[in-house]
C-alpha cells in the first residue's frame, strides 16, 4: 500500500479523533495537487482505509448521508484495557 504509512501516522497520532476523507488526503498530498494527482491519492487512501477497517484498526464513525455526503473515520485505540481478563 503506497500511502499506508502516512494514513497510519495521521490517524494513530490522534486516536478517537474523527477525520474526513478530505483531511486525510490533504495530509498525504502535502499540499494541493492537481486534479489527476488528487484522484490518484484519494483512491489510494480509500484502499488503505478499507484495509484498516477490515483489520479493525479504523472505525467509520458516521457513514455518508446521501449523495455528496462524507464519512468520518477514527483510529481505534488498541492499547486501552477495558477489563481484567485473568
Amino acid at each position: 500500500m503506497k500511502y499506508a504509512r502516512e494514513v497510519i501516522d495521521l490517524l494513530a497520532a490522534y486516536p478517537g479523533r474523527r477525520f474526513r476523507m478530505i483531511h486525510i488526503v490533504r495530509h498525504v498530498a502535502g499540499g494541493k495537487p492537481d486534479a489527476a494527482q488528487w484522484e490518484r491519492i484519494r483512491k489510494g487512501v480509500r484502499r488503505v482505509i478499507e484495509h484498516l477497517e477490515h483489520a479493525g484498526h479504523v472505525a467509520r464513525c458516521e457513514p455518508a448521508k446521501g449523495s455528496g455526503g462524507f464519512s468520518l473515520y477514527a483510529w481505534k485505540p488498541g492499547h486501552e484495557v477495558f477489563e481484567n481478563r485473568d
